[in-house]
């Protein structure tokens, strides 16, 4: 099964959400930092190569924090999404992967909840790892 990797990249109670290019699967919707596993290729390192590619950050693995894995299906095959924590301890200037994403913001989890435009499944996702 496809397993999909995505991260809470937050800083002082906000949260890194990149908006989606509109050619893109799921077009024009804004989504955590996360991107399908490869082959042969572990969920932590996926994680980490997917921060570096979408965000710029470098980050090393022993900063990321395993929240939880659910299994979905949104018009198509069903797939694993694991998600992990990354907590910066100083701000961050963002990267973003411009063939990918358009645009980025650092936002609240009320704010994130309230935002109709979210990749789908990502409000239910929130809803599951706001108290980790």
């Amino acid at each position: 099964m496809l397993r999909v990797v995505g991260c809470i990249f937050e800083y002082e109670g906000k949260f890194v959400l990149l908006h989606r290019r509109a050619h893109k699967p799921n077009g024009n919707t804004w989504g955590l930092p996360a991107g399908k596993v490869e082959p042969d290729e572990s969920d932590e390192a996926a994680m980490l190569r997917e921060l570096r590619e979408e965000t710029g950050y470098e980050a090393r693995l022993s900063e990321l924090r395993y929240v939880r894995e659910d299994e979905y299906q949104f018009d198509g095959d069903p797939f694993v999404f694991v998600v992990y924590k990354l907590a910066l301890d100083g701000p961050y200037d963002v990267k973003i992967e411009a063939a990918a994403h358009q645009a980025y913001q650092w936002i609240t989890w009320s704010e994130a909840m309230k935002m109709p435009d979210l990749v789908p499944g990502l409000h239910t996702v929130l809803e599951l790892v706001s108290g980790n």
